[in-house]
C-alpha cells in the first residue's frame, strides 16, 4: 500500500511540474502536431516545453503540414531555444502586424521570411539583436517588412548574408538597424564579411514611417465564386495576380471592373492586389 501511494505521488509530482508553452494559434499548433513535435497530438492551446526545447529546424511550409495558410500567429516561438533554422516564408495567413521578436533564439543561424510574388508573414519589424550565430537572413520580397533590428547583436556576428529583394522596394528600402551605420554601409570592421542583396538602408535608429509601402484596404466579393469576382476599395488598383496554394501564378490582370476565374479548377487561391499606395492579399475560394 505504501509503495503504491509513493508511486502515485511520484506520477502526480511529475504531472504538476511539467512545464508548458502557450500556443494560442490553432493553425500553429496543428502544424506542430503535423510535424510530430506536439506530443499530446491535440489542439489545446499549449505544448510541453520539453517537446520544443530541442527542436533545431522548424520549416512551417514543410510538406507534412496540412494547411500552412491556417497559421495566423507563431506566438510561443520564443521557447524554441535550440532553434538553428526558422523558415516561415510565404505564410500568407500570418496577420499580426507589429513586431516579431526572435532575440531569445540565441542559437539561431538561419532565418527565412520570404514573400515572393505573394506577400509573406505580416510583420513590420523583426528583432534579431541578440543572435550572435546568425549567418543568413532572407526576407526576399517581403514588402511589408520595414525594419530589421540587429543593433547590439551585430557586434558578435561574423559572416552574414542578407537578402531583401528589390521588387516593390524602389521607394521603400528596408531599414537595417545596426550599431555603426557608416561602417556597415562601407563593409568595414565587423561588417567586412557581410553580403547584402536587394534594396535597403543602414541606420542606427530606424523609425516606422506612415509613408512606407503598406497594406491597402480592399474587399474581394463574391467569395466563394464560380465565375468572377470584384473589389470594393477606394484605392486605385494597378495589377491583380492569382496564385495557387503552392505559390504558382495562374492568372494576371490589369485593372478592370470584374475578374474572370471561371476557367480555374475548384479550390483555394490567393489574389494579390497591387495599388498605387500599397498592396493586399485576399484568399479566394473557387467553386
Amino acid at each position: 500500500m505504501k509503495t503504491t501511494l509513493l508511486f502515485l505521488f511520484g506520477i502526480f509530482s511529475i504531472s504538476i511540474s511539467a512545464q508548458t508553452t502557450s500556443i494560442p494559434d490553432e493553425g500553429f499548433e496543428q502544424a506542430l502536431i503535423d510535424l510530430g513535435i506536439d506530443s499530446d497530438q491535440s489542439i489545446n492551446g499549449q505544448v510541453l516545453t520539453s517537446d520544443i526545447a530541442n527542436v533545431t529546424d522548424l520549416d512551417l511550409l514543410d510538406s507534412n503540414i496540412q494547411d500552412p495558410s491556417l497559421i495566423h500567429s507563431i506566438a510561443g516561438i520564443e521557447d524554441f531555444v535550440s532553434l538553428k533554422v526558422l523558415d516561415m516564408s510565404y505564410l500568407y495567413g500570418v496577420d499580426n502586424g507589429g513586431t516579431l521578436d526572435l532575440s531569445s533564439l540565441i542559437d539561431l543561424e538561419e532565418f527565412y521570411m520570404k514573400g515572393g510574388e505573394i506577400e509573406g508573414a505580416d510583420y513590420e519589424v523583426v528583432i534579431l539583436d541578440n543572435n550572435p550565430n546568425l549567418n543568413i537572413i532572407d526576407v526576399n520580397e517581403n514588402y511589408l517588412l520595414k525594419i530589421l533590428r540587429l543593433k547590439g547583436g551585430d557586434l558578435a556576428i561574423g559572416d552574414l548574408t542578407l537578402d531583401f529583394g528589390s521588387e516593390f522596394r524602389e521607394n521603400n528600402p528596408i531599414c537595417v538597424e545596426v550599431t555603426n551605420a557608416s561602417q556597415a554601409e562601407n563593409q568595414q570592421d565587423i561588417y567586412s564579411n557581410w553580403i547584402t542583396y536587394g534594396i535597403y538602408e543602414y541606420s542606427e535608429n530606424c523609425v516606422l514611417s506612415s509613408e512606407n509601402f503598406s497594406r491597402i484596404k480592399v474587399q474581394l466579393y463574391p467569395n466563394p465564386t464560380a465565375q468572377q469576382f470584384q473589389f470594393q476599395t477606394l484605392e486605385e488598383i494597378k495589377e491583380v495576380k492569382v496564385f495557387s496554394l503552392n505559390g504558382k501564378e495562374v492568372l494576371k490582370y490589369t485593372t478592370q471592373n470584374t475578374y474572370d476565374v471561371s476557367q480555374l479548377p475548384v479550390g483555394v487561391y490567393f489574389v494579390q492586389i497591387f495599388a498605387t499606395e500599397g498592396a493586399a492579399t485576399q484568399k479566394l475560394i473557387k467553386n
